[in-house]
Order: structure tokens, then C-alpha cells, then sequence
């Protein structure tokens, strides 16, 4: 199991949000069978990168609706 201080090398780059979610999502996969740690660390890893895309276009959208209702 990994946590915020004790994580793969790939995770280094990310910002501590990202790097969050990839421990939560990877921990979750390392309780499933099937998958060695490296794919787990990438799946993990691209996993993270797609909610934080996700949030982030949420979180704009919901800054444009509160900008510039509609009409």
C-alpha cells in the first residue's frame, strides 16, 4: 500500500491533488488481483490525470454558468 509519503518514483511529477487520487486509485487496484505494480502505477497514474482534466472543466463550466447565465 502506498500513501503521500511513501510512493512510486512515476508519481513524483504530479501535483499532490493528482498524486492523491493516483495513491487512492492505486491502492484500490493492488486489492485486486491480476495486475503487477507496474501497470497498476500507470494505470493509476493516467487514471488521476483524466480526473483531474475532468474537475478541471467542471469546475469552469461551472464558473462560466455563474458568470454568464443564459439568457
Amino acid at each position: 500500500m502506498w500513501s503521500a509519503t511513501h510512493f512510486p518514483a512515476a508519481m513524483r511529477s504530479l501535483t499532490p491533488s493528482v498524486r492523491a487520487k493516483a495513491i487512492e486509485i492505486a491502492n484500490s487496484l493492488l486489492m485486486q488481483d491480476g495486475m503487477n505494480k507496474q501497470e497498476v502505477v500507470a494505470v493509476s497514474v493516467s487514471e488521476a490525470r483524466k480526473w483531474s482534466r475532468r474537475r478541471t472543466l467542471e469546475a469552469d463550466s461551472t464558473q462560466r454558468g455563474t458568470l454568464y447565465p443564459a439568457s
